[in-house]
Order: C-alpha cells, then structure tokens, then sequence
C-alpha cells in the first residue's frame, strides 16, 4: 500500500524465517508447496474454490451475478525506476530495467474497475476518456478485462497521467497530472440514479472532483447501494454530509492522517483517528497498512486483520491498495461476511505488490483463492492463529 508504514520487503523476509524455524511442519509445507504451484498456474487454468484448512475455511464466493459501480479517474502510468527520490533542483536517471518509461493502464478509478471484473464482479466503469493516442489505448484495455464503458464521457483534453516513481524495493511515490479526469461538467453528469439501479456497490476515489462523488454517492445512499470511498488521490477535506453518504470509508494510514490532522504511527493512534472520522458520520473505517495488515473501526467495534504472507519480494506497491478495496467491495456485495471480505482483500493486495504495474499485477479469483491457502498454511506453521480479532464476529454496516 503506498504510503503506508508497513515494508511489504521485511514482511517477506520475515515471512520466510517463520517458516524455517518451526518444526513439525511437513502438513503445512505441503499447502504451502500447492500454493506456490496453484499461483503459478491461476493466470492460464479456472480452478474450483479451493477448501482451506483450520481458521481461513471460508465460503470464497467471487462476483458473479454481483453488479459494481465504479466512478473514477483514469490515467496512462508512466513507470520510472528509480533508487531514490531526487533531492530539490536535482535530476537523477532512471534505473536502466526492461519496464522503464513503460506506460500502462491506471488510475484509481480503472484499477478498481479491473480489479472488481477480473474478481466476476459485472463492472460498469464511469470515467472521462482524453482526446489523445492514449485514450482509445486505455479504452480497449478496460473492454478487454469485460469492464462496461459505455457510459463513459469524452473531453477534448488529453488524458490523465501518472508518474510512478518506483523504488526497488517496490515503494512507489507517485504524481497525478489530472487530465481528462477533471474535465466533469456540473451541469452535465451522467443520470446516476439510472447507473447504480441493480448494483452491489459503488467505488469511488478522489482523482476526480468532488462534485462527482457527492453525485454518486447521494444516488447510491437513496436506492441502498452500499459506497465505498476511497479517500486516496487529492489532498482535500472531506465533509461530514460526504461522511454520511458513505458506508465505508477507505484511507491508507498516510491518507487517515492527512485527513484528521491526527498522528497514525501505532495501532491505537489509528484507531483514534479512525473513530474521529467513526464521530463525524462515518460508519465504518477501513484503514490499509501495507504489510502491517488493516483495521475496521466502527463504533466500539475493531477488527484487525493480518497481511497475506507473499510468496516472493515486493516488486511494485502501485495497484494494492486498488486491488484490495475493490476485493472488500466485490465480496462484501456477494453477502460475505466482514471478517471474511478482510481476509479475502488481504489476498488480493498482496498478489498485487508481487507483479510490476498496477492493472496488470490484479488478480483474479482463482489467484486470490490461491493465496488464501498460503495464508492459511502459514498460519498454522507458526502455531497461531489470527491476530485479536481478525477473524472475530463483526456487526454487518447498514
């Protein structure tokens, strides 16, 4: 997750001792090598759910007949290697790697669209298209992963850009030029009160202007459509009647900060800012923490859930946090329980920091299935469960 405090690098490393040092472990290891085996395989074989063992036996639904809704940003990725930050007035060269000055599909708005289709979510994407060569590029990569564009507007700007500035050891610093993306007429919106009629959720980010989501979000909370709203992308406030509108709200640690003006170094300085946001409407926090894991607040209610163990070094944080808040929506809106849908979206932000790019690290369901049984074969090598709470009753948010 980007910005996060959490080393998805160490993480691994860690990760790895754990499972040198226990003994007693030919079971697990067992699991763990029919993971391996059943990641290598996911992108080119459909594979049945898999039944996983102890406390991760889950009811892994996907999205099939699940309608998402997502409202958002869409940007050509430029990658740009590097081994550092540039100092002010500097200028660096890039690392000379085969992904260097490549340029992809991105944006919160498209991942979350991918990443909820590639999941069997039925995907209606809103978005602004440029006028340039990258527009009509972006657009068939969004119908080839069956992602509905149909109701896309079109701007005679050109189209959004993202700078990632990636480190090697996968941290990732990026800058957004807004592009088509902030080309949103007032009077002008797309009639969502007709878009979101049958869907599961709504995802919404803040690369576009605010007024857009406000839209989205009021026709949503009329018709009960669950919103979930990624608060990542523009520096802003938000307001409480925003708050209101939104079932979940989803910040980095970083973001949490940004957005209360409170200190997120430990856990139960998150979950202090994660209630103030809890006492201004909000009704439920879902805060990412890198390879720490995440934590829900609403209420008195707290659950934490562990990061999924990762198979190899982090190679590129871009699309986790995307991967993971549409994983949460997909199998929220599919009737899966709170603590479930946490395991499930830990899964999915973990495959996507082990492949270089944003969409093209998002994974299907066959490989979130894939790396649950490796998260749950780790677990019972260490000999315990799940952290306080991972797996503990959480109320459903209305």
């Amino acid at each position: 997750e980007e910005g996060g405090r959490g080393d998805w690098s160490s993480f691994h490393k860690s990760t790895r001792r754990a499972e040198e040092h226990v003994p007693n472990m030919s079971t697990s290891l067992w699991h763990l090598s029919l993971a391996v085996l059943l990641l290598s395989l996911a992108p080119a074989t459909a594979l049945p759910p898999l039944p996983l063992p102890s406390r991760s036996r889950l009811s892994l639904r996907g999205g099939a007949g699940v309608g998402v809704l997502v409202v958002g940003s869409l940007n050509a990725d430029v990658i740009v290697p590097v081994d550092r930050i540039p100092l002010p007035g500097e200028t660096i060269m890039a690392r000379d790697t085969p992904d260097a000055g490549r340029v992809i599909c991105g944006g919160k708005g498209a991942n979350q669209a991918v990443a909820s289709a590639r999941l069997g979510a039925e995907t209606r994407f809103v978005c602004m298209f440029g006028n340039d060569g990258h527009a009509k590029e972006l657009e068939e990569e969004l119908k080839e992963n069956k992602v509905d564009v149909s109701h896309c507007g079109r701007t005679d700007k050109p189209s959004g850009q993202g700078i990632v500035l990636l480190g090697s050891d996968g941290g990732v610093s990026s800058v957004v030029v807004r592009g088509s993306n902030g080309c949103w007429e007032a009077g002008n919106m797309p009639d969502f009160d007709k878009l979101v009629q049958g869907m599961g959720a709504v995802l919404l980010q803040r690369e576009v202007p605010e007024q857009v989501n406000e839209a989205a979000a009021a026709a949503a909370c009329k018709a009960g459509v669950p919103v979930f709203q990624d608060v990542g992308g523009e520096d802003r406030p938000i307001s409480d009647e925003m708050l209101k509108l939104c079932t979940y709200i989803c910040p980095n640690e970083t973001e949490l900060r940004r957005l209360t003006g409170l200190p997120t170094s430990s856990d139960d300085e998150v979950i202090a800012a994660a209630r103030a946001l809890v006492s201004r409407g909000a009704k439920a926090v879902v805060v990412t923490l890198g390879a720490q894991g995440s934590i829900m607040v609403t209420g008195d209610d707290v659950v934490r859930q562990a990061a999924c163990p990762l198979t190899s070094p982090a190679v590129d944080e871009t699309g986790a946090g995307d991967s993971f808040r549409a994983a949460l929506a997909v199998f929220l809106s599919g009737g899966g329980k709170v603590g479930e849908a946490l395991a499930f979206a830990s899964a999915a932000g973990a495959h996507a920091v082990s492949r270089m790019g944003a969409v093209p690290s998002l994974p299907t369901l066959e490989q979130c299935h894939a790396m649950m049984l490796l998260q749950s074969s780790v677990e019972h090598v260490r000999g315990g469960g799940p952290p306080p709470g991972a797996m503990s009753t959480f109320p459903d948010v209305e």
